[in-house]
């Protein structure tokens, strides 16, 4: 909700940058397929509640990590 150059997307695939977020059970439901509970474990480790895609766009890199940075601050 802070970010100012950085933008919500629900697909990506643009010049502009976006950010997508799936917490682990929309992630479980509609992008991943665990065939053995090691990996589902794995999986759990490394998302925690969830993660965010990034998908970088024309934007000056600087200002892309400022807007990150003073999003994060709260």
């Amino acid at each position: 909700e802070k970010l100012q150059i950085i933008h919500y997307a629900v697909s990506l695939g643009h010049h502009r940058t976006l950010i997508f977020y799936l917490d682990s059970n929309d992630l479980l439901q509609t992008s991943f397929k665990f065939s053995t509970p090691e990996q589902l474990n794995s999986w759990n480790n490394f998302a925690g509640e969830g993660i965010f895609r990034l998908s970088i766009g024309l934007e000056d890199a600087d200002d892309l990590i400022a807007d990150l940075e003073q999003a994060l601050k709260d």
